[in-house]
Order: structure tokens, then sequence, then C-alpha cells
């Protein structure tokens, strides 16, 4: 089984984190932290790296009923979209939350994390059906 879902665009970094982005919001998520791996290992250890940044997204009303169901949830938000350069190409990929419901292994918590990998295709459906993908 496979933990991230994962598409190629034809879009520079920027852009595709701009449509990835745009998309999120669509489907109710917002980034609420934005992480530059690719300064950060630059700064830190003077490693030179391809572009890679992990932006993370939430739902909030996906984000409460977990939380409402299991407040350990929280250590396991927010979802994480990533968005970098593999081979030439750019790469978003985003952890499926269905794993979730899995760790605390919560049946309550199945509905709440298919809906939020629902969304989480859904979104990265738009961008690979833009007419800029691989």
């Amino acid at each position: 089984m496979g933990f991230t879902s994962r598409i190629d665009v034809d879009l520079d970094v920027p852009d595709a984190i701009e449509a990835v982005t745009a998309a999120l919001k669509d489907q109710g998520f917002r980034v609420l932290t934005r992480i530059d791996v690719q300064a950060t290992l630059k700064e830190k250890l003077d490693v030179d790296t391809e572009p890679q940044v992990i932006l993370g997204a939430c739902n909030p009303t996906l984000a409460h009923q977990a939380l409402e169901i299991d407040p350990r949830i929280a250590a396991l938000l927010p979802c994480n979209v990533v968005v970098r350069r593999e081979d030439g190409r750019t790469v978003i990929e985003a952890l499926d939350p269905n794993l979730i419901a899995t760790i605390p292994d919560d049946d309550a918590l199945r509905p709440v994390a298919a809906d939020a990998a629902h969304r989480l295709r859904a979104a990265m459906a738009a961008v690979a059906q833009s007419p800029t993908r691989r």
C-alpha cells in the first residue's frame, strides 16, 4: 500500500505551489505552513539539493471532526503536500490521510480520513487536469 498520491506536472516549482494552493482551497483546505526544504538544508548543512517545499494543508472542519474523535490526531496534522523537483520534473505528492485512521486504529476516524483523502485527490486531479500537466 502506498502512503502518498503523486502527479508529475509541467510547471516550475513556484507555479506548481500556486496551483496546488488554489486547488486545495477549492477543496476547503488552507495552507498553514510552508517549509522550504532546499533553503533549510542549504542554510543549516550547506547542502545543495533540488527544490522541495512542504505545504502543511488543513481543512478546519475535518481537523475538528478528527480531533473530537481522538485529540492525539493533532500530532498527525496538518496533511503534508510536497512540491519538488525530481529528475528534471516537478512532482506533487500528498500523504494519504487514510493512514491517520490506522494509527490509533479507530473506526470512527475512517470516514473523516476518507473525506480528507478524497478532497486531496480531487485537488491533485484538478492540477493534473490543467493543460500544463505532463
